[in-house]
């Protein structure tokens, strides 16, 4: 027997009250778990603090992002910002591929699970530092960036989200441990220019800029996550632990202690 859209609605806000990863199961997410449930934190916050809101993402691909936004009746549009590139760079050092990048495929997805959820979305298939502020008719009150992970991308993402974003919104970041030096961009962009802001880390790699009198971090459950942070940056440096690994390889040791042996000391002054 069909489920009614009526339904899945009343399904969702159970699932979204939980933080129920089990919202983005139908389409494959790059994401963990605890990413996950970040940021299905990060969207009930944004229902609790408004009645309806709009939401803006760079990076879409497959639309494992999107679900939960799909089926939320609070949310009133939304908007994928993907230039669809076949491969893309990558600060870890070498081309992501994504096979089969289109719009088209990504709609077929998420028809799967709102049907009419799809008329909420609008689709910008290009580098969003080509698109103009008007395309964006409804000022979203959250932006998630996710797109190409190198510093230099993040940068202008977040400099084309700071114009359209609501005055009192969040900028969302995933993958923070890889594109580290763009968000020092980020907030030092925003020291330079005076900005009223907070910005900090959730589990495991969702890196959140609050505008203004955007609040989100008093909402029970972020708060939580917060006093727990010990959960995200523990994530952050395992995440860049093969670094280390590879540091302490035996021929490295080894060249360390030959250093040592001719400036007799291994700690800086």
């Amino acid at each position: 027997m069909a489920v009614s859209e009526k339904e899945l609605l009343t399904e969702f806000e159970g699932q979204l009250e939980r933080l129920d990863i089990k919202l983005f199961e139908k389409i494959a997410s790059q994401t963990t778990d605890r990413d996950k449930r970040s940021l299905l934190a990060c969207q009930l916050a944004v229902r609790i603090l408004r009645p309806t809101y709009t939401y803006l993402e760079i990076g879409s691909y497959l639309g494992g992002s999107l679900q939960p936004y799909l089926l939320d009746a609070q949310c009133s549009h939304i908007y994928s910002i993907d230039k669809r590139p076949p491969s893309q760079p990558d600060e870890r050092g070498m081309n992501y591929e994504y096979e089969n990048n289109s719009t088209q495929r990504m709609l077929d997805n998420l028809k799967q699970i709102s049907e009419a959820g799809l008329s909420k979305i609008n689709c910008i298939d290009d580098d969003a530092s080509n698109i103009s502020e008007s395309q964006i008719q409804h000022r979203p009150q959250i932006c998630f960036i996710d797109g190409e992970h190198t510093d230099e991308a993040c940068f202008n993402d977040f400099l084309f989200c700071l114009k359209v974003v609501d005055k009192d919104g969040i900028i969302v970041f995933h993958d923070a441990p890889i594109i580290y030096n763009g968000l020092e961009r980020v907030t030092s962009y925003l020291k330079a220019q005076r900005a009223d802001f907070r910005a900090y880390i959730l589990p495991d790699s969702v890196f959140v800029v609050e505008l203004n009198d955007f609040r989100m971090h008093e909402v029970p459950h972020i708060k939580e996550m917060l006093v727990n942070n010990y959960v995200a940056y523990i994530a952050s440096l395992q995440a860049n632990d093969h670094f280390r690994n590879f540091a302490n390889k035996p021929i490295f040791q080894f060249l360390r202690n030959v250093k040592l042996k001719f400036t007799r000391s291994n700690v800086s002054n």
